[in-house]
């Protein structure tokens, strides 16, 4: 049977078994979730080797900390496994200020986070009093404070961490861990045109990194295309139509695939991206949003002519 060390103490393992599921059945109180590799709630780190299945979707600052998922990998594949102390990454308090809905399926979070700063566009890991540990990207504009965290939340039906959001109030606390990723304006753009492209809550980092490019003045034309089921799910609108209308060189494309209204295009923000810009030579692409969407977005720009360098994805993995 395989065996591996859990901070000092070790693990009799069953043949097969996953190292989450080991420390599971041995009463280990660690973090999980979905146990298929998507909320990211089972996060432990090793000094040795990981098998790379098991970091699959990481954001490299984890990797290079060891991180893995616990749910992937094989008991026998790893030798000492521990849980990610606050020394490593550290977390801040985050009171929550203001939670409105904003589609039927969509809430809107604004925390109030003392120490805090981190660019629009990247992701943390949020820790609930409950213990249930989920992945958001920024929404925040570039323009609030930097003590700022807002958030775009996708309702879950039975959804732990969407449910327990819904029914928070002002004044409620909850953690935040990181951030990470770095699907963010970078200040070596300037000129070049910058596209957007995402679905659903997959909006929240292109808005923030919308606002973070306009507000440093970014000089190329930036066109963000918005996609959702139906027209009545796609929001943010006024706030769209606010910076459109504060930024010449901004546009937004709002898309859907049925019970489609107004001016909004019917299909996929992809599609229409691609037909309005078929020629991506030159561009910084963003793509953030459903993984089926994303993965295809980055096949179809980099045949479009983007650098794969200048190609920045986020998908969204329900959990």
């Amino acid at each position: 049977m395989p065996n591996f060390l859990f901070e000092g103490r070790e693990v009799e393992a069953e043949d097969g078994e996953s190292v989450l599921g080991a420390l599971l059945r041995h009463g280990a109180d660690v973090g999980h979730g979905c146990k298929a590799g998507a909320c990211q709630s089972c996060l432990l780190r090793s000094s040795g080797a990981v098998p790379s299945s098991a970091q699959n979707g990481l954001d490299e600052t984890l990797i290079e900390r060891g991180a893995f998922l616990s749910c992937q990998a094989g008991a026998g594949d790893v030798c000492d496994v521990e849980r990610l102390g606050r020394e490593v990454f550290p977390r801040f308090q985050a009171t929550l200020q203001e939670c409105r809905r904003v589609a039927d399926e969509v809430l809107f979070l604004r925390f109030d986070v003392p120490g805090w700063s981190a660019a629009p566009g990247r992701f943390v890991r949020m820790v609930h009093p409950s213990g249930t540990v989920r992945p958001y990207s920024l929404a925040t504009p570039a323009w609030n404070p930097p003590t700022e965290a807002h958030f775009h939340v996708r309702l879950i039906e039975g959804g732990e961490m969407s449910q327990a959001l819904a029914d928070s109030q002002p004044g409620d606390v909850v953690e935040l861990e990181g951030p990470f990723g770095k699907c963010s304006y970078r200040l070596v753009h300037g000129n070049e045109p910058i596209l957007l492209i995402g679905s659903g809550t997959g909006l929240a980092p292109l808005y923030g990194i919308a606002t973070d490019a306009l507000h440093r003045g970014h000089n190329g034309p930036v066109h963000l295309f918005h996609g959702g089921r139906t027209s009545a799910s796609l929001y943010f609108r006024d706030e769209l139509s606010d910076l459109a209308a504060k930024y010449p060189g901004f546009r937004t494309t709002p898309c859907a695939d049925e019970d489609v209204t107004g001016d909004d295009l019917t299909g996929s923000p992809l599609d229409h991206a691609l037909r309005e810009h078929p020629d991506l030579t030159g561009y910084k692409v963003y793509l953030c949003g459903h993984p089926m969407l994303v993965k295809a977005a980055q096949k179809k720009c980099f045949l479009a002519g983007a650098n794969l360098r200048d190609i920045a994805a986020d998908p969204f993995v329900p959990a």
